[in-house]
């Protein structure tokens, strides 16, 4: 009888996620607002000493859309602008320095939507590139000496430095996606998202692509990972209520 109950149970999770799976063939408009712990692959310090690494967030928003054209599979757009970078803190040839390179990308993923299954609520895994167009360069740079004595004190100029970065990037991007029902209808959802991005190509320009200190030279990528939450609304016709 014990084994019979345990059937029924798991006949019934599976039900529960039949029923609340996203449809086959319809179309979701998202709005997103996300938190990113962000990061600047390999430092550029354009020939002068290093700085440690110091932690760095940056914000990111948008809209974008989501067609699930299977119970399983969906693709999703999105255009969203984020601001990345790096910041860095520590000593810097003798003296105490502070060093911050911040990057406004609009960002377009263009991924490919895989959902999970015995969920309770939709549960997708995305993955795909985004393309990354720079909008925006500026660094910040602070250190009690100044810069006079550096190797390259150009290198630590304050304020707009568009002309050091590549307009474009490309990144591959992976997420985790989970949806809530905000009414028994199932027409608004709340969207939870973990992701994480990778810059797949050298964000420098092939002027400011400088050797460090030990004559070497290695190419800077982006790289985040954060959290990003929003509404999840379907625009989809109701068949059902299409005149006969």
């Amino acid at each position: 009888m014990k084994k019979y109950r345990i059937i029924l149970v798991i006949i019934i999770m599976l039900s529960i996620v039949k029923v609340q799976a996203q449809k086959e063939g319809t179309l979701w408009v998202n709005l997103i607002t996300g938190l990113n712990s962000t990061w600047i692959l390999n430092q550029n310090a354009y020939g002068n000493p290093e700085i440690e690494y110091a932690t760095s967030f940056g914000f990111t928003g948008g809209a974008g859309v989501s067609y699930y054209f299977s119970a399983q599979n969906g693709f999703s757009g999105s255009l969203l602008a984020s601001k990345l970078g790096q910041n860095y803190s520590g000593v810097m040839k003798g003296d105490d320095a502070d060093r911050k390179a911040r990057l406004t990308y609009i960002e377009v993923p263009l991924v490919f939507m895989r959902n999970i299954p015995y969920t309770q609520n939709p549960t997708w895994v995305s993955f795909g590139p985004t393309i990354m167009l720079l909008i925006d360069a500026q660094q910040e740079f602070f250190r009690k000496s100044g810069t006079s004595d550096l190797p390259n004190p150009d290198g630590m100029k304050k304020g707009d430095m568009k002309e050091r970065f590549n307009k474009t990037d490309v990144a591959l991007s992976l997420a985790l996606n989970k949806l809530y029902p905000l009414d028994d209808s199932g027409k608004s959802m709340f969207l939870l998202s973990f992701n994480t991005s990778l810059g797949l190509t050298d964000i420098n320009s092939i002027e400011w692509k400088l050797p460090n200190m030990h004559d070497e030279y290695a190419p800077s990528r982006n790289f985040y990972i954060g959290i990003r939450a929003g509404l999840s609304f379907n625009a989809s016709r109701d068949k059902s209520s299409k005149k006969e």
